[in-house]
């Protein structure tokens, strides 16, 4: 996973949804107390994979993340949007870090210690996995699968296919080190020495 860093990303090409472990945590006792606000709060989480800036920003020593209120206004979720860099593939994360009651403002206490005692890129659970460890109470509920590491972008498979002349079937079976070696190598050519259109690679 590549280090995060905070905020969004304007050429960032998808959103993804993770938990940190302690949000996972708090999922799970939910669950014990709920399972019809557990789906309920999924059900938030998963819009975020179209809107990671819903909800409100919170104020105070948690500027920088934001919450989502759940079922009958007594539930939060907090959570922060980063981004992830892998070359030219970017993705905002939606990063939940706590899912709590806010009698007391009990949440955003827990936040607030979370956020001094977890590493600033902590490891977090992806949305999809978190539903399918759920099981049934989960059930009929769908996140976004994270795009492999390895998932050329749109723009390198286009150039690949319409300027360096291969078959979209060769490059789908690229790696995304294979996919920049070729374009790489088809950029830097000499157009003299080529035997004819299409040859360079």
């Amino acid at each position: 996973m590549a280090k995060r860093e905070g905020g969004r990303h304007p050429q960032a090409q998808s959103v993804v949804v993770r938990l940190t472990e302690p949000a996972f945590d708090d999922l799970k006792a939910l669950l014990r107390a709920d399972p019809q606000l557990v789906r309920w709060a999924l059900k938030k989480m998963i819009h975020l994979e179209k809107n990671p800036e819903a909800g409100e920003p919170l104020h105070g020593s948690l500027i920088g993340w934001r919450k989502l209120v759940v079922g009958d206004r007594h539930w939060r979720v907090v959570w922060r949007v980063t981004h992830d860099e892998q070359r030219v593939v970017i993705v905002d994360v939606a990063e939940v870090w706590a899912i709590g009651a806010r009698s007391d403002s009990s949440v955003y206490e827990e936040m607030t210690e979370r956020a001094k005692s977890l590493p600033s890129d902590p490891s977090t659970l992806a949305l999809a996995e978190v539903i399918e460890r759920l099981g049934k109470t989960a059930s009929g509920l769908s996140a976004h699968d994270e795009a492999p590491e390895n998932a050329l972008p749109g723009w390198l498979v286009d150039r690949l296919v319409m300027q360096a002349g291969l078959s979209s079937e060769y490059v789908a079976g690229m790696t995304l080190e294979q996919a920049f070696d070729a374009w790489t190598a088809w950029a830097g050519r000499d157009p003299s020495r080529e035997s004819g259109p299409g040859k360079a690679l």
